[in-house]
Formats: C-alpha cells, sequence, structure tokens
C-alpha cells in the first residue's frame, strides 16, 4: 500500500486528509487532527522523509480512531489537557500539583495511545515507508518532550527531536514515570536545556 493508497483507505474510514506542503500552513505542526465539525487530518509533508510522513499520518489516524471509538470523549471528559497546558505556560491559569499530574496523564494518554493505535494499523497494513522502529523510537522522544514540557512548564511543540531513545512499546508504569536519569543524559547529548 503506498501513501496514496494509505491516505484513501483513511477516507474511506471516515476522516478527510489535507496534505500541505509546509508546516506553516497547519499552525507549526507536521501533523493535526481536527474533530470539527468533521473529521480531518492535516499533513504536511515537505522537507520529511516517507517513513516520518507515514508514522505522523497513522499516528493522527489514531486520533481519529479515538473519535470513533469513544476513547476520546472519555478523556475529554476529564479535562482538554492541551489547552490547559497552553493556558498554564502561558500563565492564564494557575494549577495545582494535583491538577497538573492530572493533566499530564491525561495528555500523555491521549498521545500515547494514539502512538500505538499508529502502531498496530501500521503492523497490520504494512503501508510502504512503514519503518516500525522509527515509529516507536519517535513515540518515546514524543512521552519525553511532553514529559519535558510539564517539567519546565514550556511549549512540548518546540521541543527538539529525540531519535536516540530505544525501539519499545512503554509499560504504563513508563508512560506516566517522572524522566528517568537516562532520558534526562539523552537531553543532555542534544543539548536540551534540562
Amino acid at each position: 500500500m503506498d501513501f496514496e493508497k494509505l491516505i484513501k483507505f483513511i477516507k474511506s474510514q471516515g476522516c478527510r486528509v489535507k496534505i500541505y506542503p509546509d508546516k506553516k500552513k497547519i499552525d507549526g505542526a507536521f501533523g493535526l487532527f481536527y474533530d470539527d465539525p468533521h473529521p480531518l487530518i492535516k499533513l504536511a509533508v515537505k522537507g520529511r522523509s516517507k517513513r516520518a510522513n507515514v508514522s505522523t499520518l497513522l499516528h493522527e489516524y489514531g486520533h481519529f480512531c479515538q473519535l470513533r471509538d469513544g476513547f476520546s470523549h472519555y478523556l475529554d471528559a476529564i479535562c482538554w489537557p492541551h489547552n490547559i497546558h497552553e493556558e498554564w505556560v502561558r500563565g492564564d491559569v494557575d494549577l495545582t500539583d494535583r491538577e497538573i499530574k492530572m493533566v499530564r496523564a491525561t495528555m500523555l494518554s491521549i498521545e500515547y495511545d494514539a502512538e500505538m493505535r499508529a502502531y498496530r494499523i501500521g503492523e497490520e497494513l504494512k503501508p510502504k515507508n512503514w519503518d516500525k522502529d522509527f515509529h516507536l523510537k519517535g513515540a518515546q522522544g514524543y512521552v519525553a518532550a511532553i514529559k519535558w514540557a510539564f517539567d519546565k512548564k514550556n511549549d512540548w511543540t518546540r521541543r527538539p527531536q529525540w531519535k536516540l531513545y530505544p525501539a519499545k512499546v512503554l509499560t504504563p508504569a513508563e508512560l506516566f514515570a517522572p524522566l528517568t536519569p537516562k532520558e534526562k543524559k539523552i537531553l543532555k547529548k542534544i543539548k536540551a536545556k534540562y
């Protein structure tokens, strides 16, 4: 299945897909999923590897599957973590330690679930340029970015790209744990301000 066929498959499931050559067109992100008013994936492809585009497309499709399956409705009932995190970083809201932990856990749950859905779909469909190890490393880097953003009260979308993580599926304990000494060491290697 090539990239165009993968897009057609996603569209056949009820989710629109728009491809942009430049990430400036989609709020500075490589991929975003919108559910209002209708499910839509926006993907920026310029200057990225084919395997990165496949991995990102499947991650955003994972968010569509969360919506379709009711998973995101359940977590949205707890809180809208991405919005709350942005407001907290800007200083628009004050959060207690307990609220920070809840927002962090909810965001990690949403994003890692989308990563694992993408992983399972990639393994099932085997689209051209699918690289499971690349995807798993990216998933761990994404989780580390979210943890880093909460530790540093920073914008997680401005994180460095972390490609030094092992390609493995995280346990729930690993997912929700603080950054490990090994993860902090990786951050220092790439000169992130940790």
